[in-house]
């Protein structure tokens, strides 16, 4: 008798479950449409003004909600978002029961960026526009060099100053990287790239990706276009887009790109960057 019970049970379960019309807690029609979600899911800023909000759904339905660009912001049925500049609008995202996805774009604006990562402002300044690079002639360790992978901070074994760094940058081709002529300037707006040399790009950074604890903060790639003479010396000067970012202050970039295969110790190469006044 229980087992014919339990049998009934599972055939009324899944009946349930395969029609579409009936929707349970925090499932989602199939018949959903964008302003059926937008009325489930109210989305409040925190502070006028501000770039952090809760968003909340009710019924209840999980969501994803996403910045204009498309990335992730958070997830679930409420919760908190916090957005990094340039946030000019929310996505909010649902799969329905037949595997299409419904959204909608609520309109923000954000005079006033708090809990940002510090990347923001180190890469694209104070006010999360745009900033220009230039070698860094006052670093005691050189501007550009090799040295030890994941054991130096900047060049260590081969230190080129500023006074021999304009010959490695004409030997090499790149007559416009020189100390005087060379600049690079990140724009947040397209994470666009814009060289001396005339050569325009993107970049793309993961935080993530830390190669060792208290050495590097992460990565920084290039797209279309690579940073200050940013070629590997012992590779036929090839062209290097990826870097670790090193460690240092917000007015400062240091970055390195290790020759392929170099484990920690081995050979690496190393850039010092800083801001243009």
């Amino acid at each position: 008798m229980k087992k014919y019970i339990l049998a009934l049970s599972l055939c009324t379960a899944l009946f349930t479950a395969c029609d579409p019309t009936v929707e349970e807690e925090g499932a989602i029609a199939a018949s959903l449409t964008a302003d059926q979600l937008a009325q489930r899911v109210s989305i409040t800023q925190t502070t006028a003004g501000q770039n952090k909000f809760t968003f909340e759904t009710n019924p209840t339905v999980p969501v994803q909600v996403l910045d204009q660009d498309g990335n992730i912001l958070s997830s679930g049925s409420s919760g908190s978002i916090i957005g990094t500049p340039p946030l000019t609008g929310l996505v909010v995202r649902a799969i329905n029961q037949d595997g299409s996805i419904t959204s909608f774009t609520k309109e923000v604006t954000v005079n006033e960026y708090v809990d940002v990562p510090a990347i923001y402002k180190q890469l694209f300044g104070p006010e999360y526009t745009s900033r220009t690079w230039v070698w860094d002639t006052e670093a005691t360790d050189g501007v550009w060099g090799n040295g030890g992978y994941m054991s130096n901070s900047g060049p260590g074994w081969w230190v080129i100053q500023a006074t021999d760094l304009d010959q490695q940058a004409i030997d090499k081709g790149y007559a416009d990287d020189t100390i005087d002529k060379g600049w690079m300037r990140f724009t947040l707006g397209g994470k666009k790239a814009e060289m001396s040399r005339g050569e325009t790009g993107t970049i793309s950074w993961d935080l993530s990706a830390v190669a060792k604890e208290g050495w590097d903060i992460g990565t920084l790639s290039f797209a279309g276009t690579t940073p200050l003479l940013g070629v590997q010396p012992n590779d036929n000067n090839s062209k290097e887009y990826n870097y670790h970012i090193l460690i240092t202050d917000e007015n400062h970039l240091r970055l390195c790109a290790p020759e392929a295969g170099a484990g920690e110790g081995g050979t690496a190469w190393f850039w010092n960057f800083k801001a243009k006044e």
